[in-house]
């Protein structure tokens, strides 16, 4: 018993240091809104608030397969900006970059106040190893989002492919510096990209993929 004990804990602690979040609340409402998903696309395959709602679950959990079948044959005839990006998220997550990219971008072209796009559009742009463009893809996530971990452990990556290798330590410094700036719920929430930049550092070795 002692050993699922500790065991239980060290789940607890993980959850809370890499992700934030401790409330179990959260995870049995997500359970539900699956459940009633799948029992409405059950219903009814062309259920379209049901699809999108799976598809977030699915890219949440990093599932970007399951999220690329739901999405599939709805982005061809919604082009809102939020679907649009969502299937670039699931795109990238399955390796088809270049159809990640134009997803991405064509996401910008309807709302350029995507920011969450920009990012995708430099993660996919980085690799394909397109540096130059992805660099001025992250700069602009940057300046739009500045202090968002995952743009500077972007940032960090694009500049180790680019060929700058001090400049891309230095990006992982610049999230050390702005983690400490922030609240206690940004601090939980952006903690995995802490750890990772800390342990990138100790081992002087920035990261190679932007995500």
């Amino acid at each position: 018993m002692s050993f699922l004990f500790y065991l239980f804990m060290l789940f607890l602690w993980e959850r809370w240091y890499m992700g934030g979040s401790l409330s179990p609340v959260r995870y049995f409402r997500r359970a539900d809104v699956r459940r009633r998903a799948r029992h409405a696309l059950d219903l009814n395959p062309a259920a379209y608030d049901a699809r999108v709602d799976l598809a977030r679950d699915a890219l949440e959990r990093g599932r970007p397969a399951a999220a690329e079948t739901l999405l599939a044959p709805i982005v061809s005839r919604d082009d809102t900006a939020e679907i649009v990006r969502m299937h670039g998220e699931a795109l990238l997550g399955v390796g088809r970059h270049e159809e990640a990219v134009t997803a991405f971008r064509k996401a910008l072209d309807v709302d350029r106040r995507e920011v969450e796009s920009r990012l995708g559009l430099a993660k996919s742009l980085s690799a394909l190893k397109r540096w130059e463009e992805a660099s001025v893809a992250i700069e602009t996530f940057r300046v739009t989002r500045p202090g968002d971990a995952r743009g500077s452990w972007a940032e960090s990556a694009i500049r180790r492919g680019g060929g700058d290798g001090p400049a891309a330590l230095e990006s992982l410094r610049e999230l050390i510096r702005e983690q400490r700036l922030k609240p206690g719920y940004a601090k939980r929430r952006d903690r995995k990209w802490s750890f990772k930049a800390r342990a990138a550092l100790l081992f002087g070795r920035p990261p190679t993929r932007a995500w």
